[in-house]
């Protein structure tokens, strides 16, 4: 039997389904914001919504984009006639409620607040925070990072005759792996694929609907699920579970494409089974785009960002994580113990109910037979001050943690600027915005334990690899290898000195994504360079993994064209 739940839009408010986003963020219906313009310019961009307040948005907004008043502000009476236009504001002053509120009653039919800080400088997206208007706003809003804020600026001001929408869709949270990345041995049937449908028609029942995923694996075979819905509701949000599970083999990517039969639209995802990495983050690497707060919580000093991961249905053993900052060099001081980040992870679920609790006090909580939080494995990273924005930061646990089957863990990388007292915050880098199954993405420990992360589906780069990712020798010294050139384009040089004749050397090429990319064998090998082509790779960040008897070691290259 199929799982379907249908809520009536006027009188049921569920947690916040996310396509793109959504307008206010407990609605459940996407909506894509977009700008277009006469002389030919358009784009369609990222944005926050109302934090629990304002009209959920039903019907598509489509009409003439202008400032609100001549200090761009909105905080005062607005002296203009806004009527059948959407409002372009500028964040600052007063608090977000009053600024809507003010350009709806100037005859705005819709709202845009710019961030008024850049992303490299902290700024990003945050939900707006109600007010003291907030019970008096009724029309679409929504706020967007200053970077994009300014693109959508210049035309404006240059002239140019603009439009800006927000078109609602039928589709919204899309599920279906329970992590964008998982690696084959972590494989487990796909229970909770499914996604929600609204009848947008506020008069017309459908009496027959089907949706359906195609999901296509790496070798081009394509399976299909359908579910079928009769007596569709007007204004109503239908959660569909389809009956069938899915069952990922090859590794690779794969691609799911979710329709329906009543409309043309459709929404496309993917999920990749890798050899040896766990990832939340789809690759998709942003420029600075918070999904909370800018900084530390209420003057706190804390800030830990990390994702949760299912094991398959058998045991496992993880060796290495990775994650990755956008200002690693604001916080570097120089300090060991003020600049150490304490990388943990947690048996999220140690009595193996399969259940996870909520947000709670402290990491305590996810041992709910008492005594504790259960850790499974360390190890600490400290800045060296070489670091750059976005660098692949790998490290190794201090020791090999064997992963029960069946079980959740929670990988968490840990931040405490009380030492370094700079008041700057991680800024953790982010990627992709692709909902996950099973409800446990990613969370965030700052004033508390926050299991559900920040609003918002955005899932740090805190990855975690398994045996086989690198090895688990003794590191090789690292004056016997060096690997040149860096960058590369067509071929990448080993340069091994060994201390004795080594009858065999295993290299391997990687990606930091954790997918085996070639294997090579070398033969009795002491001192000498050995050549390997990259013109087949696509540009981007790999490791050579160099196996020897007198030790082991990755070396990270980047492929450029």
């Amino acid at each position: 039997m199929k799982k379907t739940l249908t809520s009536l839009l006027f009188f049921t408010a569920l947690g916040a389904f996310s396509l793109m986003a959504q307008i206010p963020n407990t609605s459940p219906i996407p909506v894509v914001f977009s700008v277009q313009a006469t002389n030919g310019f358009q784009g369609v961009y990222d944005y926050s919504s109302m934090a629990d307040f304002g009209d959920t948005l039903i019907q598509t907004v489509s009409a003439p984009l202008v400032w609100a008043g001549a200090d761009s502000l909105a905080c005062g009476s607005l002296t203009e006639d806004l009527s059948g236009k959407i409002a372009l504001i500028r964040r600052g002053a007063c608090n977000f409620s009053l600024k809507i509120w003010r350009a709806q009653t100037a005859g705005a039919v819709g709202v845009i607040i710019v961030n008024h800080t850049y992303n490299a400088d902290g700024g990003g997206l945050v939900n707006m925070a109600a007010g003291d208007s907030a019970a008096l706003v009724h029309i679409p809003a929504i706020f967007v990072t200053r970077d994009d804020g300014e693109i959508i600026i210049s035309e404006l001001d240059g002239g140019a005759d603009m439009t800006a929408t927000f078109e609602v869709r039928p589709f919204g949270a899309p599920l279906h792996a329970y992590s964008y990345h998982t690696p084959q041995s972590g494989i487990v049937p796909l229970a909770d694929v499914g996604i929600t449908y609204t009848n947008l028609s506020s008069t017309e029942t459908l009496p027959n609907l089907t949706l359906t995923a195609d999901i296509t694996d790496p070798n081009g075979v394509t399976t299909t699920l359908t579910e079928n819905l009769t007596d569709v509701s007007p204004l109503t949000v239908n959660a569909v579970t389809f009956t069938d599970p899915y069952l990922p083999e090859a590794v690779g990517e794969y691609n799911v494409v979710y329709s329906n039969s009543n409309d043309p639209n459709t929404v496309e995802r993917k999920f990749v089974i890798t050899d040896f990495t766990y990832a939340q983050d789809n690759n998709d690497i942003v420029d600075w785009i918070s999904p909370g707060d800018q900084g530390f919580i209420d003057d706190g000093y804390r800030y830990d960002f990390g994702n949760f991961y299912r094991t398959g249905d058998q045991e496992q053993i993880a060796t290495h994580m990775t994650f990755s900052l956008a200002n690693p060099g604001s916080l570097f001081t120089g300090d060991p113990s003020s600049d150490v980040f304490q990388i943990r992870l947690y048996d999220a679920d140690p009595d193996g109910n399969g259940d996870v609790p909520g947000d709670a006090d402290s990491y305590d909580a996810l041992n709910e037979n008492g005594g504790g939080a259960v850790i499974a494995g360390f190890v600490d990273y400290v800045l060296n001050g070489t670091e750059q924005p976005y660098d692949m930061l790998t490290v190794e646990f201090d020791e090999p943690v064997t992963l029960g089957a069946n079980k959740i863990y929670l990988l968490m990388v840990q931040y405490d600027g009380l030492n370094a007292a700079i008041g700057v915050a991680p800024q953790y880098a982010f990627g992709g915005d692709d909902p996950i199954a099973g409800d446990l993405g990613e969370a965030v420990y700052s004033d508390r334990f926050y299991t559900g992360g920040w609003s918002g589906d955005w899932k740090g780069v805190i990855r975690m690899h398994l045996d086989g990712f690198t090895d688990t020798k003794e590191p090789l010294d690292n004056n016997k290898i060096s690997v040149a050139p860096n960058p590369a384009s067509d071929v990448v040089r080993l340069s091994l000195s060994l201390e004795n004749l080594a009858p065999q050397v295993e290299v391997r090429v990687i990606d930091f994504m954790g997918r085996l990319v070639e294997t090579h064998q070398l033969d009795n090998v002491k001192e000498g360079t050995y050549s390997f082509g990259v013109q087949n790779l696509a540009a981007g960040t790999y490791f050579l993994s160099v196996s020897t008897p007198e030790g082991f070691r990755a070396k990270k290259f980047v492929v450029a064209r």
